[in-house]
């Protein structure tokens, strides 16, 4: 009796619950058509693959002037720029020579701005400022360079403004960004979008928010939602809608910054995870899950450092919600599967009661003809049962397909996850190499010659060995003893004292999660491939069986 309490009270507590977040039916209208418009995102970026080929296609004439190649690639770059940033990069590096051939220093000018541009959207914050105070001549540029070298500063001081942790360099580039941006509006014509999206930013740094939203609601009205402008301004709408507590606004503004974006197939964007954290706090887990995956999919695709680790910090709450739901959904099948066996039971003594009345009847047929039709009848009624029953274990093992599913998605996602911790690791060893070749050379700090202590490596390697070894042993918690019921009784793993996993336990861990490859395994863990082969092949060798298929077994380790 109490427990069917429990069961009443659960449901109408989430059904308050559903009720008190359900969606407006503008805000659900508009996600509605987010998640169409991401079904048809292929079609966007097809057609820009297309667009860019056709001006690739450009180049390969073989009368141009430089002046003609280098306006191609000045397209190109702005093809590429929110698109795939490598791409980018080797049409900056193309424009500067095409410039110095020419010994045009406008042109050369005009691509190292760019390129200060593209360092701080992407992350690059130290490159994109040696690029605006060392590689950029003030005094010979024209009045328009002039604000655009204004506003690629501005971009530099505001973006690393916001993900600096160090609170002098925070506030130093807190001045120079609005000094830049008094210099934009001093010498840009007020009609212009640069001048519209400064005053309105200016408005939103200082709490003017009313003013703030009743200006770019303006800018908005002016502009396509088939640009890439519009997805900008239409993403600071939500942030200003945010700041107004305004949410049902400030998810449809989101929607609308993201379908611009999927329009444009922009993969540098923020508005779809944006609106994944949102839309989790509304317990729409599912939108939220894979609105998260498509922005991490698009950041890796445009392949800067930053916008990844962003993004990532992001994953683990809602695949945490994903988990709860998928454990939800599990225990809704264990239910199914217990009434399933309980009609199972009902049916088997229905027909055992079945084949008694048959027997009956087969001796008193002619004196239980009335009765013969009642137990048609009941026939007919255990053929509808064993439907439904049929019914139920179709859906079932359909159920279990999608648990599956799941399942491999979560390994792929901890193989991504722990694939970005090694790259953050090289590119510490990476930061160390540099700082010790100029701490060779007597240009560096006291803060550097830090840095390039072997303990910083070594901490960093030792926690990401420890978060691997906790993540993969919470999935499977068994693995370490099944793992060593594969090889030979007297060969065993045995670990030290403190130890979770140890080096032939990562390697094998790391192929059950998929990663076979020698090579990978040895970047993930920060070996030579030769040490990766013998570790292998020492193991190998102690198998219990035929040796050759010790990789496959260890792959249905948790089945």
């Amino acid at each position: 009796m109490n427990e069917s309490l429990k069961k009443i009270a659960i449901l109408l507590l989430t059904a308050i619950t559903s009720a008190s977040i359900q969606p407006s039916s503008a805000q659900e209208s508009a996600l509605a058509s987010l998640d169409h418009m991401l079904d048809v995102a292929q079609g966007y970026v097809d057609a820009r693959h297309s667009r860019i080929k056709s001006i690739e296609d450009m180049l390969l004439e073989s009368n141009l002037t430089l002046q003609q190649r280098y306006n191609i690639c000045e397209k190109l770059y702005h093809e590429y720029f929110a698109f795939q940033l490598d791409k980018a990069m080797a049409m900056l590096d193309e424009r500067y020579r095409l410039a110095d051939e020419m010994k045009n220093n406008t042109l050369k000018a005009d691509t190292q701005i760019d390129r200060a541009v593209l360092y701080a959207t992407s992350g690059m914050f130290f490159e994109a400022g040696e690029v605006l105070e060392n590689e950029i001549d003030t005094l010979s540029l024209s009045k328009s360079q002039l604000v655009e070298y204004y506003n690629a500063q501005q971009r530099f001081h505001s973006d690393f403004w916001h993900y600096t942790n160090d609170i002098e360099a925070r506030n130093r580039s807190g001045h120079k960004k609005i000094y830049y941006r008094e210099q934009i509006l001093a010498n840009c014509d007020p009609t212009q979008l640069l001048h519209r999206t400064i005053t309105i930013r200016t408005l939103t740094d200082s709490g003017n928010w009313e003013v703030a939203d009743s200006l770019n609601r303006s800018l908005l009205a002016t502009l396509s939602p088939n640009v890439h402008e519009y997805a900008m301004v239409a993403y600071d709408q939500a942030r200003i809608c945010e700041a107004l507590a305004q949410r049902k606004e400030m998810i449809e503004w989101f929607a609308r910054s993201a379908e611009a974006d999927i329009r444009t197939a922009t993969k540098d964007h923020a508005s779809l995870c944006s609106l994944a954290q949102v839309l989790l706090e509304q317990n729409d887990i599912d939108r939220a899950f894979r609105y998260v995956t498509i922005s991490l999919n698009d950041a890796l695709f445009y392949n800067a450092k930053l916008r990844p680790w962003q993004i990532s910090a992001v994953v683990p709450k809602i695949e945490k919600a994903y988990q709860a739901k998928q454990q939800l959904q599990r225990q809704e099948l264990q239910r199914q599967e217990e009434y399933s066996r309980h009609l199972a039971i009902i049916i088997s003594i229905l027909a055992i009661a079945l084949m008694c009345i048959c027997c009956y009847m087969a001796i008193l047929i002619m004196r239980l003809r009335k009765k013969s039709r009642k137990i048609s009848e009941m026939n007919e009624r255990i053929a509808h049962s064993n439907d439904i029953l049929q019914q139920l274990n179709e859906k079932l093992a359909t159920t279990n397909g999608d648990l599956r599913e799941a399942n491999a998605v979560k390994e792929e996602y901890i193989a991504l996850f722990l694939s970005m911790c090694s790259d953050y690791i090289e590119k510490l060893a990476t930061l160390q190499r540099n700082v010790r070749r100029k701490l060779s050379q007597g240009k560096t700090s006291e803060l550097e010659r830090e840095i390039t202590s072997s303990s910083i490596m070594d901490e960093e390697l030792q926690n990401f060995y420890n978060m691997f070894d906790n993540a993969f042993l919470n999935l499977y918690p068994n693995f370490v003893e099944e793992f060593n019921s594969l090889l030979k009784p007297d060969t065993p793993i045995e670990l030290k004292r403190g130890e979770r996993l140890n080096t032939e336990l990562r390697i094998f861990a790391l192929i059950r999660l998929g990663i076979t490859d020698s090579s990978r395994i040895a970047s993930l863990l920060r070996y030579s491939v030769n040490t990766i082969y013998n570790y292998r092949a020492r193991t190998k060798n102690n198998a219990l069986g035929n040796r050759d298929e010790l990789e496959e077994r260890v792959k249905r380790i948790g089945k």
